[in-house]
């Protein structure tokens, strides 16, 4: 097993899973989001949002997740693409070398819509590194 070699992760501790993104992928992190639903979407799209100007579409990090007035919305850029993730808890970041890499993608399972880079330990959390770019090449084409 060999430690991670970004620079920080954004740690969002779930109930059954926890997950991680790349900081260089976060632009903010936001309360009190006023979501507009669009109907006939998948279960995994909260709706969208408008953000500094711009309309986002919000994904659910949980799918069976409910959005409700705890509910944080993690602003993320991918490219020329930004998106909302929504999401409750209390997030937490992780920085260099402090979790260790379990497994790397070709050993990893199948996780809904979001693509994984690799599954991380830290201390006893299993955390779940989400591939930023490959899930939003995934949304695109809507796979």
């Amino acid at each position: 097993m060999e430690a991670y070699s970004s620079r920080e992760l954004l740690c969002i501790p779930g109930k059954n899973k926890s997950y991680a993104i790349e900081t260089a992928y976060v632009t903010e992190l936001c309360c009190q989001i006023q979501l507009s639903r669009i109907p006939c979407m998948p279960e995994y799209y909260a709706g969208v949002c408008s953000y500094k100007g711009n309309i986002i579409p919000v994904i659910k990090l949980h799918s069976e997740e409910a959005p409700g007035e705890d509910s944080l919305l993690l602003a993320v850029s991918c490219g020329k693409y930004q998106l909302g993730i929504l999401f409750t808890g209390d997030p937490y970041i992780l920085t260099a070398g402090t979790a260790e890499t379990v497994e790397s993608p070709a050993d990893m399972g199948d996780s809904g819509i979001w693509a994984g880079k690799e599954i991380c330990r830290h201390e006893k959390e299993i955390l779940f590194v989400i591939d930023m770019e490959k899930t939003v090449e995934g949304l695109i084409i809507c796979q």
